[in-house]
Order: C-alpha cells, then structure tokens, then sequence
C-alpha cells in the first residue's frame, strides 16, 4: 500500500522524475568528462616533452659550442637549464651525475625513473591514477661539453599531475552539478507544495465534509484548479441546506410524534379509563342486582361468576393500558421527575431481565432538590435515552451487567451560579461492545437526533467495563432557551395526576 501510495503521488513524480533526470545529466557530463581525459593526459604530455626538447637541446647546442669545458660555465649552463624545465609541466628530468646540481649517478638512468614512479605526488586516489595512468615516454640526450662525453640527460614524461588536475576537475563538477540539481529539487519542492496546496485544501474540505462540517473552501487562485473550488463551495453549500432541511423535518417529525402520543396517552385515558370504568360499574351492579335474585338452579352463582370475570378482565385491561400508557409517554416523569423515573425504569428491566446486574446511580440531585426540576422535554428526552440503551443491551450485548449513571454539574465554559448546568447520562455495559462496522440505527438515530435537538451531543464508543459505552450531555440551562425551569405549576401537577389517575 505504501508503495503504490508513493507511485500515485504527485508531489512524488514532480520531485522524483526531474531528480532522475538530473542524475542522468550528471552521469552524462563525469562521463563525458572522463571519456576525453586520455586524450587530454596524452595531448598534454606531448605538448609537454616537446617544450623539454626544445629547451635541452638549445641548452646542450650552446655547451657543445663551448669553447672550453670550463666548470662555472658548464654549472650555470645547466643550472639555467634546470630552472627552464621547471616551468615545463608534466615531464621529469634526469641530470648526469658528476655535473653541478645533479643527483648521484646510476648506472642506468631509467633505472632512477622506474625507482621514482611509486612515488605520489598528486591528490587524486589510486584507482582513478591507474584507471588513467598512462606508459611514461622516456627520451635521453647525450651531453657534449668541448667534445668530450659529460654522460646523458634524460627526460620523462609525468601524468600523475595532470590525472590529480582531472580528477580535481571532476570533483569541482560533480560538487557544482550536486549542488545545482539540490537548488533545483528544492525549487520543484516548493512549487509543488505551493501549487498542491489547494488540493489539500480540497481534502480536508472534504474530511470536513465527512465531519458533517459544511464549510467551504478559500478562493484558489490557480487557474487549473479554480474550477474545482467553485466546484466543491457549490457541494458543500448544497449538502448544508439539506442538512438544514433534514434537521427541520427530522426536528418536525419528533415534535408531532411527540404530540401524537401525548394526544395518544390522552385518549387511552380518557376513553379507555372511562369505559373500563363503566365496565367495572356495571359489573359491580350486575353483582349486587344478582345477590337479589332467588338462586335457583344455580342461576345466580354463575351470573356472579360471570360477572366477576367482567371485572377482573377490565382490571388487565386497565393494567395492560397503564402499560402502553407508561410506554408512550411516562407518567411518572411529571409525577416524580427525571431520577426516580430512571430508577423505576431500572428497576423494571432489571425485573423483566434477571441475567443482567443493572445498577443506577445518580449524583448532582442537589442541584434538583434546591426547587429545580428538568423541563418537559429535558426530562422525555434524558428517559428515552436511557430506555433505549437498555433495550439495546438486552438486545445485542451479550453482557451480564449494566451501569446507569446521571448527574447534573457545570457545562464546559460555564458555572453553577451563571445557570451553565448540563446533564450527564451515561448507560456502559461489560458486553462485545460495538462492531467494527457499526452503523446508526433508527434508534441510535433517533437519540442522537433528541439530543442535538437540545443542542447536545451523543458520544459512542467503549467502556471501561469492556463493552459499550453511550454518553449523552443536555445543556439545561444555555443558549437564551431555557432549559431548566421552577417548580412545576399547580396546573401541569393537576393535569399529570389526571392522566395518571
């Protein structure tokens, strides 16, 4: 993967290709340069030992021409000659002994050559000398002073100062070419940063995107990719009003369910409770108009039982619509309040499912007691939560115990005395927590949608017991809508104790 990451990236061929070819180019001129080095050693040696030619043999022209072999002559003869060859680069040369300034005789002057060349005298390393070390060219000149034979001078030619020269070249361009093709690199590396640049923009727009975050992206000023900018704030102003709209109806849609079962709750109890009462009434009148009738044949006994059963039948009845009643839209959360509705919710489940250990626990009830209580919808939406985690729990968790926890303290950047107050649910369970690839449902949707409707937020993930943890924070007091509000009114107390009744 990171390989083919590497192949796929721009940044990467922008840098990588030019290196390439620089590296090619800089290949192309050592060879090039080392290619023509022979020919430029042999070019100069020559030039070399034809300059020493000229010089020893006009020096050895005017010592034959000597009248006498007189000693001071001979010595500044070839004193100055001596002088002349130092200037001449690239060859040796070799004086007869027994002359002034000469060095010990041998009995072979090549002999003195060949012990000399393992001598180095240039800077260049040895495999690049005898790479390019070439055969030396050895010329020898008899000296004749006044006729007589004064021995020989021999001249040799030297490449190693021309190969240390080469070498010293090739180093002075590789070192120029390195640092040219870094200044270049360099150059590409910025200018594709600086051009990649919107493109960055255009990703972490759309991870934003990805964030359900529906921010634009700044104005690009490279024209190839302006139109992708143009492009992308068109998207992502599109998916904001849709995101708007789907809050809208989802926020509509929970208002009138909402409704619908609080007009629901109404009618159950006010028609059903009404009938069923009628029902139990009239069985009870059935019951006593049967006591007066003569038992004959056992009439009245089975009229009674008849009765009775009318009775205790409208009883379940009554029961099984206090149930639905609790269901649509609980009771007990305007008689009791938010707490000890979640403990009677626990406490029912835990009824309803004794394989779990459910226990709940709830801190900040002073900030309750001291005459505050959660709003209506605070309240629904803090019961709902928790009985849709334990729904869940039963469900898919394959746990053994159950952690409800709710407290009520300072919001983030708010205080106890300025109202910044937040409730906490939290429901965590020692289950197989969430799957890898865990999806809202419509009942995690359905929470998460309660909640930012409140203006909260939903956090999902593990648990410090080992399964899943579901945590919800309400603001209650924020954000100039009340959220928590004073007792409750003796008319909303007389309505709750009506339903309830």
């Amino acid at each position: 993967m990171p390989h083919q990451t590497a192949q796929n990236s721009i940044r990467l061929r922008l840098i990588l290709i030019p290196s390439c070819i620089l590296a090619i180019g800089i290949a192309t001129a050592i060879g090039a340069a080392f290619y023509d080095a022979k020919s430029r050693i042999a070019s100069e040696i020559a030039s070399g030992l034809t300059l020493g030619d000229h010089f020893i043999r006009y020096a050895l022209s005017d010592l034959a021409n000597a009248q006498n072999s007189d000693g001071a002559i001979e010595s500044h003869a070839l004193r100055g000659l001596r002088e002349g060859l130092a200037h001449v680069r690239h060859i040796k040369v070799f004086f007869p002994a027994g002359t002034a300034d000469s060095e010990p005789r041998e009995a072979d002057p090549r002999a003195k050559l060949e012990a000399a060349q393992p001598t180095r005298r240039g800077a260049s390393p040895a495999w690049f000398e005898k790479l390019l070390q070439q055969p030396p060219i050895v010329k020898t000149y008899p000296v004749r002073i006044g006729g007589a034979e004064r021995g020989e001078i021999v001249m040799t030619s030297e490449s190693r100062d021309e190969i240390a020269e080469i070498w010293s070249s090739l180093l002075f361009l590789t070192a120029l070419l390195t640092a040219i093709s870094i200044a270049i690199v360099i150059l590409i590396l910025l200018t594709a940063r600086h051009t990649l640049a919107p493109l960055r923009q255009v990703v972490e727009g759309l991870d934003r995107l990805g964030r359900g975050q529906f921010g634009g992206v700044g104005e690009i000023r490279i024209a190839e990719l302006r139109r992708i900018g143009e492009r992308f704030n068109m998207l992502a102003a599109t998916l904001a009003r849709s995101e708007a709209d789907n809050h809208l109806l989802i926020d509509r849609l929970l208002s009138i369910q909402d409704a619908e079962r609080k007009e629901l709750a109404r009618e159950l109890h006010d028609e059903f409770g009404a009938s069923l009462f009628g029902i139990r009434a009239a069985a009870s009148c059935i019951v006593e108009a049967a006591s007066s009738i003569p038992d004959g044949g056992g009439q009245r006994r089975e009229i009674v039982e008849r009765a009775n059963r009318i009775s205790a039948l409208a009883d379940a009845i009554q029961k099984q619509n206090y149930r639905i009643l609790d269901r649509i839209r609980p009771v007990i959360l305007h008689q009791m309040g938010l707490a000890d509705a979640l403990r009677q919710l626990v406490e029912q489940w835990r009824a309803q499912h004794r394989d779990f250990s459910c226990a709940i626990e709830i801190a900040g009830e002073g900030q309750i007691a001291e005459g505050k209580t959660f709003s209506e919808e605070v309240s629904l939406t803090g019961y709902r939560i928790v009985q849709e985690c334990l729904t869940n729990v039963a469900r898919h968790s394959k746990a053994g115990a159950v952690r409800v926890r709710m407290e009520v303290c300072a919001a983030a950047g708010g205080g106890l005395d300025g109202g910044g107050l937040e409730m906490r649910l939290r429901v965590e369970d020692d289950g197989v927590g969430l799957p890898p690839d865990f999806r809202f449902g419509f009942g995690f949707l359905g929470m998460s949608e309660r909640v930012r409707k409140l203006d909260g937020g939903l956090n999902i993930g593990a648990s410090a017991l080992g399964g899943a943890s579901i945590e919800a924070h309400i603001p209650i007091a924020a954000g100039g809508t009340p959220k928590i509000m004073d007792q409750r009114t003796d008319a909303t107390r007389a309505e709750a104790t009506a339903i309830h009744d």
